[in-house]
């Protein structure tokens, strides 16, 4: 059979006897070539795959076994893992083993404020399986709680409060700055310089920095570059007397018009004298956010 198929090569391709017998010869091993990596991955596969499921099964062996044996005297899964009774919810106390009620007593107790100190806190839990919590004894971890070392230092507010001031005595103050002092902030010339000591002195002196808003000229970007310069350290001011100043003088301050400081010289003359600059309110005219702004410029002096 060999021998007719060398003379069939022969014929149809026209080769030498030696040709055909190298042909013979090498097309059985150029298959081996191309075909041996498909046979070799499947035998592999083949092999892998029983290695694979042998695995498996002696895994699924291992968790039955494992399963059967942790198993409290009650019957109550115990599954060993490391927690924090601090931390989790009530979904994972009851992963844990432990029943439903017990999880949300721990959530309650926590959630007043309660914490686990040491494992044996979580004793006096009511309702708890004490077995469970020996069980789980070497699973429990509590972090030790770090105490600050006590410190010698102020607290901070005091020392938030002090800096404040100290940042405050940096600055000018708005009361006693005079015009060129003023004009050291940008946006504030000659003419607006004049007009904020001018309203200065109508109000007797500013009480707090909001005030220069009320200045007419003073843009929002000019009063913010102002407080960087400016605040109210000496908060004294020039006080009117509701029991002594008429009509005319009470109407020059810049927060009371003519109509309401008639109307407080005429409550006076029907009452009385003031017993307290509290008694204002009780004068319809005097509005609450008036009485605030009016308030610190007014004084009580009784008439001889």
């Amino acid at each position: 059979m060999l021998t007719k198929l060398k003379n069939r090569i022969r014929l149809f391709f026209g080769f030498s006897a030696s040709e055909t017998n190298g042909l013979i010869i090498l097309v059985p091993i150029l298959l081996l070539i191309l075909y041996a990596p498909t046979l070799l991955k499947e035998a592999l596969n083949d092999q892998s795959s029983q290695s694979q499921l042998e695995d498996e099964l002696l895994l699924k062996a291992w968790l039955e076994e494992s399963k059967s044996k942790l198993k409290t005297e009650d019957n109550t899964t115990f599954a060993p893992t490391f927690f924090n009774p601090n931390k989790i919810d009530e979904e994972r106390w009851l992963a844990l083993g432990f029943k439903k009620k017990t999880a949300q007593n721990i959530i309650k107790y926590r959630n007043a404020g309660g914490t686990f100190n040491k494992k044996e806190d979580l004793l006096k839990i009511y309702g708890i399986n004490k077995k469970l919590v020996t069980a789980y004894y070497d699973y429990i971890i509590i972090p030790k709680s770090r105490r600050k070392p006590k410190s010698n230092a102020p607290p901070i507010k005091n020392v938030v409060e002090k800096m404040v001031i100290e940042k405050e005595a940096a600055k000018f103050d708005i009361n006693l700055a005079d015009s060129s002092q003023l004009q050291i902030v940008r946006g504030i010339g000659p003419v607006l310089s004049d007009r904020i000591i001018k309203y200065r002195e109508l109000l007797g002196g500013f009480t707090n920095t909001d005030q220069l808003k009320e200045v007419y000229g003073i843009k929002e970007d000019v009063y913010l570059r102002m407080l960087s310069h400016f605040g109210v350290i000496i908060s004294s001011v020039e006080k009117i007397s509701i029991n002594q100043d008429s009509i005319n003088l009470l109407s020059k301050h810049p927060y009371l018009n003519y109509k309401t400081s008639r109307a407080i010289v005429k409550y006076r003359k029907q009452h009385g004298d003031y017993q307290s600059v509290e008694d204002l309110k009780k004068i319809h005219a005097i509005s609450d956010s008036l009485f605030q702004r009016i308030a610190p410029y007014l004084k009580v002096e009784r008439t001889e």
